[in-house]
């Protein structure tokens, strides 16, 4: 049900998409990237082809999108002013440098404040 004021107790929630912060015009300290660079670092080659897939994610890069979510309460509204504030809890997965690495969760948890006019 949508709200029609803001006041104390008033939740607002929903989920959002998190791109990766490297775009992918990014090169890695070895030339690596999604769009532009090398397929593979330098003398890295030979390991992989002879089976090692170790280096496998480092140089498959790929631009990963992940999803976040954030619930806000408002706790406290001054009408004479129009404005209010409130607490926020934020979760959203980390970056992933290209596909490399696995995510973590990141958990923000603070105030929040605003002004209606």
């Amino acid at each position: 049900m949508p709200a029609t004021e803001i006041k104390p107790g008033l939740k607002l929630a929903g989920n959002f998409k998190v791109p990766s912060y490297r775009t992918g015009l990014f090169l890695d300290p070895k030339g690596r990237g999604t769009t532009t660079g090398y397929d593979q670092a330098v003398a890295l080659p030979a390991l992989q082809a002879g089976g090692d897939e170790a280096l496998f994610k480092e140089n498959d890069k790929k631009f990963d999108v992940g999803t976040g979510s954030i619930e806000l309460k408002v706790t406290d509204v001054n009408g004479e002013l129009s404005e209010f504030g409130g607490v926020f809890v934020h979760k959203q997965p980390s970056d992933t440098d290209l596909g490399s690495k696995t995510p973590k969760e990141v958990l923000l948890k603070g105030q929040f404040f605003g002004i209606v006019e």
